[in-house]
């Protein structure tokens, strides 16, 4: 039912062709087989979960729910107050299954056991503050990069891949792209994917506040470094010690490094906050890296998977009822 969904309501601002692709894509790793595998990774579930979900990546319930509601578990989800459409097509799919899923946008959350609570650091310490009384699974601020130290041909595809997913929205989007290669070779490889997957999945709407900071770093890599752009995409590179932390939608954010102990060096400060590393080189290990992947993946995990490191809902280890 949910496959079969008009993606473009659900799809937070997303071109139709995006939010389709997008939609499609987080549905296509669950079956018998894997659903059974992620509740046998998660452990003993409570009997009722309440989910908060936050804006910017659509489809981030439909695993949560997915997983909890074939263990046998009643789902609460807490909706975007701004965006609710695909908790409330959520909960109609699965309740026309027969399985105990409800939602709403109200801050207020029914009687539950449980809680995994998605969003900043301050929304998830907050919601762990309110409710003392029961088990909080806390996933606060992360983000990714991508590291490529091989032929830029190869990389260039998948990497575009990667960034035009969600158009570069959530933690497994690619913040930055570091290169022990030559950016501008890079950047030339990536100049016909980004058109590509402009054609293919067009970009949606962007947020007129992020105007200030797109603008900043072009600027930065037209002086520093070195800036293509197209309807819908941009491309930069700049130094390594300009890198920022946050994606923009549909810009590459290209990094030179002399080697992996420089980029270890330069994430070093967000150890703790790092989710991701898409590379061509599985070899490669940062401190504080969760997953590695495979580029063109990033931002499509297989389930069962790891969230922040842990199987998903496995820190949620309660007897039925919370107790």
């Amino acid at each position: 039912m949910l496959r079969a969904s008009e993606a473009v309501p659900l799809g937070q601002g997303l071109s139709a062709d995006n939010a389709q692709a997008c939609l499609h894509q987080a549905i296509r790793p669950f079956n018998t087989q894997t659903l059974t595998a992620a509740v046998q990774a998660a452990g003993r579930l409570p009997d009722r979960l309440a989910v908060v979900v936050p804006a910017g990546v659509f489809t981030t319930p439909i695993e949560w729910t997915a997983i909890a509601a074939a263990a046998g578990t009643a789902v609460h989800l807490k909706a975007p107050s701004r965006d609710p459409a695909l908790c409330r097509r959520l909960a109609e799919c699965f309740v026309a299954q027969g399985l105990s899923v409800t939602w709403s946008d109200q801050r207020t959350l029914p009687k539950v056991d449980a809680i995994v609570a998605l969003g900043s650091d301050e929304t998830v310490q907050a919601i762990a503050s309110a409710h003392p009384d029961l088990p909080v699974a806390r996933y606060g601020h992360r983000f990714s990069v991508a590291f490529i130290g091989g032929s830029a041909a190869r990389a260039a595809g998948p990497l575009a891949l990667d960034v035009a997913r969600y158009d570069t929205r959530g933690c497994l989007a690619p913040t930055g792209v570091f290169t022990t290669g030559d950016p501008s070779e890079l950047v030339a490889q990536l100049i016909p994917m980004m058109q590509r997957m402009e054609q293919l999945t067009p970009r949606g709407d962007v947020e007129p506040a992020l105007g200030p900071e797109w603008r900043r770093r072009l600027g930065i890599a037209r002086i520093l470094g070195q800036v293509a752009t197209g309807a819908g995409w941009a491309v930069t590179v700049s130094p390594p010690e300009h890198f920022v932390p946050q994606a923009l939608p549909r810009m590459v954010n290209i990094h030179p490094v002399r080697d992996t102990d420089h980029l270890r060096q330069i994430l070093a400060p967000w150890q703790d906050h790092l989710s991701t590393l898409g590379t061509d080189d599985s070899a490669v290990e940062i401190p504080g890296i969760l997953r590695t992947s495979a580029l063109g993946w990033m931002q499509a995990p297989t389930i069962p998977r790891k969230h922040d490191g842990r199987p998903m809902l496995s820190d949620l280890r309660c007897a039925p009822g919370g107790t």
